[in-house]
């Protein structure tokens, strides 16, 4: 009889509001986690608008990869010279991650190797919101779960970065996701993006077993007074269905989180005041988050 794999939680981060920290979120609370749990991770930047990759890499070093193919559009088909309109569908596997991943940091001497790991996103995914052809977008899809599944074998936690709305991509992560991580801010429409995802993922029968949401309050204002963000925390903790899901510490909001011309790279490495404190604040959430997904040291 063969071993049982051990459970290898994939979260996609995910709110059908914009605007909420997502991408973030992503980068940064795994990066944490990656460390303090020496937990091998792989962020996949699925969307289209690639804000994720854009974080993390000089517009040169993207256009490398781009140019190599080694980006996530290699895994939703073969390079080809198709239409816009049109899937080259193949019976082959998709590439193996070691063909495409980018590693950001790694433990030296850990064995087996942990690293955190990225695929880079591509501008190109766009084309599947611009189809309708059933039976091409299914063999995207599972070629891009087959990626996954494949991929659990050389990680302790996968995190997809997803575009926020109902789109045939959204689909693809949560078919595939056993976590939902939703960052909320402190303002009614991003808990009402909550809400309508939440309607999602159960109205679609594909999407099964159904993953488990995570929600992290994210963004919120220093001043402990702020009256809209006091009360958008009292409705999501004593939400009847959401409350026991959020978790217990907060990312306050800081310029650093911010996208700043000329600097890629993450937010914590930056030396300047309030770096320290954020990491603090981060590294709060990596391990509670952790807990959750059973990510160990």
């Amino acid at each position: 009889m063969s071993a049982k794999k051990p459970f290898v939680p994939v979260v996609a981060v995910l709110n059908m509001k914009g605007g909420v920290g997502k991408t973030t979120i992503t980068a940064h609370v795994t990066r944490v986690l990656f460390e303090r749990k020496q937990a091998g991770a792989l962020l996949i930047d699925l969307d289209p608008q690639f804000n994720l990759t854009q974080t993390l890499f000089t517009r040169d070093q993207y256009d490398k990869l781009k140019k190599s193919g080694k980006t996530i559009a290699a895994v939703m088909e073969p390079p080809s010279e198709v239409g816009l309109f049109e899937v080259k569908t193949t019976s082959l596997p998709p590439p193996a991650v070691s063909e495409l991943r980018y590693t950001l940091f790694h433990f030296p001497n850990a064995k087996p190797p942990e690293q955190l790991d990225i695929i880079s996103g591509d501008f190109a995914l766009v084309k599947y919101s611009l189809m309708d052809d059933g039976k091409q977008l299914k063999a995207v899809k599972k070629r891009f779960a087959d990626f996954i599944d494949a991929a659990r074998a050389d990680y302790r936690l996968i995190c997809i970065d997803c575009n926020p709305s109902s789109s045939f991509l959204t689909l693809c992560a949560l078919e595939v996701c056993t976590h939902i991580l939703v960052p909320v801010r402190p303002d009614r429409y991003s808990v009402l993006g909550l809400e309508i995802l939440s309607e999602f993922v159960e109205g679609v029968p594909s999407i099964f077993p159904k993953p488990q949401f995570v929600v992290m309050l994210n963004c919120m204002p220093r001043k402990a007074t702020d009256v809209m963000a006091k009360t958008v925390e009292a409705e999501l903790r004593g939400h009847s269905v959401f409350g026991v899901r959020t978790l217990a510490n907060i990312i306050k909001e800081s310029g650093l989180l911010r996208a700043k011309t000329g600097y890629t790279g993450f937010a914590t490495d930056r030396r300047v005041s309030w770096s320290q404190a954020l990491l603090d604040q981060i590294s709060l959430v990596a391990d509670e988050l952790a807990t959750k997904l059973g990510v160990k040291s």
